[in-house]
């Protein structure tokens, strides 16, 4: 039976109700969930979701990116560049196998949390900002920005923006720290406006020329009494002449003249620039859009999407405002919306190892398996510039 908005928010849930909720947001209908669960309200019962989320420790540092990053291939001088050329060589195997286990300590976090909505946010930003590990070749970076989504994913969206624009592995992946003043790009404006922000056809072409100005003066340094024993050679590759993974401000790359982004002229930065286009209208909406897409909302009328735009605008970004008002929605307890879903691959693996009560998931074999069928952690479509395409993609044949 369809249930009112009132009723399916304010009265306790169905069996089925409970089933369809902990599916949608925590992978899972586990036995004990569904337990825990019994006799409350959808409200309450995302608000048991939500406590997991915010009290659950944080989880441990994988060994693959504990310690410091540097260049390996930079501590070394005074050795031949046979010596040295053997050296990147053995890095190259070394880094590709430190970011497998970075993957696969995230992967157990998805199988098995004891906060699983936690981890559900985490994959559904991860999707949003894309990743790749081509560009994005430390494990420090890669875990750092997991972590960072992690413990930004139930603030809101404009705190996370201006966190993710000087993220390590962000700046990799788009080339921010290769930007300077004189030598801007206009590659991280574009992504910024495109998958992170407004979307595409809501900004002029003189939005990226202005946004790339306020994106200038980060760049990513050694740490502190760990800079390069070796000459950097300013011919090599970005990923080569890399010291270090510590964004540094430094005023003398940045153009600090009036910019007008989207119609606002100020003295943007990186941070007031990504912030501003956070608390646009259309970013309001293209974010209520992935939302209600991630969960397999249907959501024919727009009724859904306009009440996501409304709650955005009016809570400054609040994710956690975002999800109550998808509980409290005809939308999502629809009959529709209950079929609606085409699980991704990782949705497949985690729900089957939660409702299987699996405790030591085998990682290994499934991270295999997610990965011939097209869903790589930390490797999103076109290079980490878009997210998976979801739904009727992952049933069809590849192209």
């Amino acid at each position: 039976m369809h249930r009112t908005q009132e009723h399916a928010a304010g009265d306790a849930l169905t069996a089925a109700e409970r089933r369809h909720l902990l599916r949608r947001l925590a992978f899972a209908a586990t036995p004990a969930l569904e337990r825990t669960l019994e006799g409350l309200s959808g409200d309450e019962s995302l608000e048991v979701l939500l406590r997991a989320a915010r009290g659950t420790p944080w989880p441990e540092r994988p060994a693959a990116a504990r310690g410091i990053w540097d260049n390996p291939a930079l501590r070394f001088e005074g050795v031949s560049d046979e010596v040295f050329e053997a050296i990147v060589d053995r890095q190259t195997p070394d880094t590709r196998a430190a970011i497998e286990g970075v993957r696969h300590w995230w992967l157990a976090e998805l199988l098995a949390s004891p906060a699983p909505l936690r981890e559900n946010l985490v994959l559904f930003l991860h999707g949003v900002f894309g990743s790749s590990t081509g560009s994005v070749d430390a494990p420090h970076a890669l875990h750092g920005r997991n972590a960072l989504l992690r413990r930004r994913c139930l603030g809101t969206i404009p705190d996370l923006l201006a966190s993710l624009v000087v993220d390590p592995a962000m700046m990799m992946q788009v080339g921010m720290d290769g930007h300077r003043r004189l030598r801007v790009s206009d590659r991280p404006a574009k992504l910024i406006l495109d998958h992170w922000t407004v979307g595409e056809g809501a900004y002029e072409p003189r939005d990226i020329e202005e946004l790339s100005r306020a994106l200038t003066g980060w760049l990513l340094v050694a740490p502190e009494g760990r800079e390069p024993a070796r000459p950097i050679d300013p011919r090599a590759p970005r990923a080569a002449r890399r010291t270090g993974l510590v964004p540094t401000f430094r005023p003398e790359e940045f153009d600090a003249g009036p910019k007008t982004i989207l119609g606002r002229t100020g003295s943007f930065d990186a941070r007031s620039a990504v912030r501003w286009l956070a608390a646009h209208e259309a970013t309001a909406r293209r974010f209520g859009r992935l939302l209600i897409a991630h969960l397999g909302i249907e959501d024919p009328d727009s009724a859904l999407e306009a009440r996501l735009t409304a709650s955005y605008r009016a809570t400054g970004g609040s994710i956690e405002a975002l999800l109550r008002e998808v509980v409290r929605s005809d939308a999502f307890w629809s009959q529709s919306s209950r079929w609606a879903l085409i699980k991704s691959p990782v949705h497949l693996a985690a729900g089957a190892c939660r409702q299987l009560g699996i405790a030591s998931p085998p990682v290994v074999e499934i991270d295999r398996w997610l990965r011939a069928s097209g869903q790589s952690l930390f490797d999103t479509p076109d290079n980490g510039e878009g997210g998976w395409p979801g739904q009727e993609a992952w049933v069809e044949p590849p192209a």
